[in-house]
C-alpha cells in the first residue's frame, strides 16, 4: 500500500514535526504536516488521504474534535492519536471513538513504524474486503441476470419453435419426391437443432432454479449406450471414427433414465467434436463396488489444457481457440453454446454424484462420471 499511500500529519510543536517529516521520508510515505487541527481539516476535506496522525493536546481545535469530524465526514479514513504519558486514558477514549490506535509520548518510533503499518496493512485488507465484496455482489447480480435470461428465452421460444417443427413434419408428409422435399429436409433439420436447444435451455433453467425433478428407473445401461451410439451413426461414419464399448451386458442403473441419456449423449458428442477424423472414442461401465457406478468417456482427440480444466463444466463456457467455427457441432472442432458440460455437471449433481475431467494436450480427454450408492448398479 506504500506508494500510494497519503498520510496527513498534525502537530503543533515545530520541533516534533521536523522528527517526523524525516521519519516519514525515511519509511517513503508520501506524506503533508499543518500545525494545527483547523488547517488539517480543510485539507482533509480537499484531498484524499488514507491515515491521519495527529495529536491529541493542541491550541484551538484539539485532536480529539478532529478525530470525530473526520469519522464523522470520512468513517473510512484510518486516525492515530499522539498523546502525552498523563493523558492515556483520554486516548484509550477517543479510540472508542474510532481511532486506530495511539502513539504515546515522547516518541519511540521503531514503535510508531509498527503502528502505522499496521494500520496501514488492515486498511488495506478492510478495502479489499469491500472490494471483494462488491465483486460478489456484481457476480451475483450477473448470475441472476442469466438464469433471468435463460428462463425468458427457454419461455419464449417453445411455442414459436415447435410450431416450426409441426410444419416441417406436415410438408414432410405432403412430399412429392421432388425439389421442395430437400428444402423440407432442410427445414427438418434445423427445427430439429432449435427443439434440441430449446430443450438444453429448459434442462437448464430446471437446474438452476432447483425444479429438476428426477424420475428414477432401474434400466440396462448398455441398451442405453447402444441408443445413443444409434443416434450418432452417421456422423461416426462419416468420421471415420472408431468405437469401442466395454459395458457388460447385464449391468442395470437406478437412476433418471432420460437425463442420464442426456449425460452420455453430451459426452460422446463432446468427443466426436474434438476428435479428429479417424480418431478412436472409448466407453467403459463398470461396478466400483457393489454400489457405485462409474462411466468414462475418452477420445483420441485434442486434449484440454490444465488452465481450462477446471472451467469447462461452466455454463456457456468454451475453451478458447479450440472452435475454429460454429457451422456443426458434429464436425472436427466444431461450434457449440457451451451448454453440454455444464448440463452434465448439473445432472450428475442432481443424483449426488461427479463428474471429472483427465487429459492434457495432445493426448485426449477422459470424462469419469461416478454415481453414489443412491444410483446403484447390479450385474
Amino acid at each position: 500500500m506504500k506508494p500510494d499511500t497519503q498520510i496527513l500529519l498534525v502537530e503543533d510543536e515545530a520541533p516534533v514535526r521536523d522528527v517526523w517529516r524525516r521519519y516519514l521520508q525515511r519509511w517513503a510515505y508520501t506524506h503533508e504536516i499543518v500545525p494545527n487541527a483547523e488547517e488539517a481539516l480543510a485539507l482533509a476535506r480537499r484531498r484524499r488521504f488514507d491515515l491521519v496522525i495527529t495529536d491529541l493536546a493542541m491550541p484551538g481545535m484539539s485532536g480529539q474534535a478532529l478525530l470525530t469530524t473526520l469519522k464523522a465526514e470520512q468513517p473510512e479514513l484510518a486516525v492515530i492519536v499522539v498523546t502525552g504519558f498523563g493523558t492515556v486514558q483520554v486516548a484509550v477514549e477517543i479510540m472508542k471513538a474510532g481511532a486506530y490506535d495511539f502513539i504515546t509520548k515522547p516518541i519511540n518510533f521503531v514503535h510508531a513504524e509498527l503502528v502505522v503499518k499496521n494500520c496501514l496493512e488492515q486498511l488495506r485488507v478492510q478495502r479489499e474486503s469491500v472490494r471483494l465484496q462488491k465483486v460478489a455482489a456484481d457476480l451475483q447480480a450477473l448470475n441472476e441476470l442469466k438464469e433471468k435470461f435463460i428462463a425468458i428465452t427457454n419461455h419464449e421460444l417453445r411455442t414459436p419453435v415447435g410450431i416450426i417443427r409441426s410444419v416441417a413434419e406436415l410438408l414432410r408428409a405432403e412430399d412429392d419426391g421432388g425439389e421442395l422435399g430437400m428444402l423440407v429436409d432442410i427445414l427438418a433439420r434445423a427445427s430439429g437443432q432449435l427443439t434440441e436447444i430449446v430443450s438444453q435451455m429448459h434442462e437448464i433453467s430446471s437446474v438452476k432454479s432447483d425444479k429438476l425433478q428426477l424420475r428414477r428407473t432401474t434400466f440396462n445401461l448398455g441398451e442405453l449406450c447402444e441408443e445413443v451410439f444409434a443416434e450418432n451413426r452417421l456422423v461416426l461414419q462419416r468420421r471415420e471414427l472408431a468405437v469401442q464399448r466395454r459395458v457388460a451386458d447385464e449391468l442395470s442403473v437406478f437412476a433418471d433414465r432420460a437425463r442420464f441419456k442426456k449425460v452420455l449423449r453430451e459426452l460422446i458428442q463432446n468427443a466426436i467434436k474434438f476428435t479428429p477424423d479417424g480418431g478412436t472414442i472409448t466407453l467403459e461401465a463398470y461396478c466400483e463396488g457393489p454400489d457405485e457406478l462409474r462411466l468414462r468417456v475418452s477420445d483420441t482427440g485434442v486434449g484440454i489444457a490444465p488452465e481450462y480444466q477446471t472451467r469447462i463444466f461452466e455454463l456457456f463456457y468454451e475453451v478458447r481457440d479450440a472452435s475454429h467455427h460454429h457451422s456443426s457441432a458434429d464436425d472436427f472442432l466444431g461450434g457449440g453454446m457451451g451448454i453440454g458440460l455444464s448440463m452434465v455437471s448439473d445432472i450428475v449433481a442432481a443424483h449426488d454424484g461427479t463428474v471429472r475431467v483427465d487429459s492434457a494436450l495432445g493426448q485426449g480427454a477422459c470424462f469419469t462420471v461416478m454415481l453414489p450408492h443412491q444410483s446403484s448398479c447390479a450385474a
